[in-house]
Formats: C-alpha cells, sequence, structure tokens
C-alpha cells in the first residue's frame, strides 16, 4: 500500500501565517484555532479538505475560507470546503468526530 506524503509542515507553517494555531494532528486531520475548524489531507497530498466546527459561527467561518484558500493555492496547497464537523466526548477520553456534508 502506497502512503501519500503530507505535507503538514506547510500546512502549520500557513495556518501560522494567517494567525491561526494549530492545536492538534492526528493522521490525516489537523485541527486549529481550539476546534473551529480542521484540515484533513485528503488522497494526495497537497488536496486537503475543510471542515468548520457546527459551533462556529458561520460569519467567522466565511471570513476564515475566504483568507485561508488563496493562502493555500499561493503555498501550492489545494484546499476545498466540504462542510461541518461536531465533536463529542466518549469514555474513556476518547472523542468521536461526526463530518456533516454541506
Amino acid at each position: 500500500m502506497k502512503q501519500t506524503l503530507r505535507p503538514l509542515g506547510t500546512v502549520m507553517q500557513l495556518l501560522e501565517e494567517l494567525g491561526h494555531e494549530v492545536t492538534y494532528a492526528y493522521e490525516d486531520l489537523v485541527f486549529a484555532n481550539h476546534s473551529d475548524f480542521l484540515l484533513q489531507f485528503a488522497e494526495t497530498g497537497s488536496a486537503l479538505n475543510l471542515f468548520f466546527n457546527s459551533e462556529c459561527p458561520k460569519k467567522e467561518a466565511d471570513v476564515i475560507e475566504e483568507r485561508l484558500i488563496p493562502a493555500a493555492d499561493r503555498k501550492g496547497l489545494s484546499i476545498t470546503t466540504k462542510g461541518r464537523f461536531r465533536i463529542s466526548e466518549q469514555p474513556e477520553e476518547n472523542l468521536e468526530i461526526r463530518f456533516l456534508a454541506l
């Protein structure tokens, strides 16, 4: 099975340059701003999916999206907005992430 290289360093640099804080990265997910939004690496290394927390106000999400996508493009990254997500706590300090399509 071929593993795709993911440009995590480039993504972290992009987010920091835009004033966002990377709060957690795990496998194919990068959480920012204490889970206001997350980026999910797609099948190709430079493509990412953008999901906003269901609790993030739409106006704030729109501003983030309008700044993030063009800035990512300039760094050779392609970001596609896919929808929203919800996080819920599960037993034993586990979290469940539920993705909600647009």
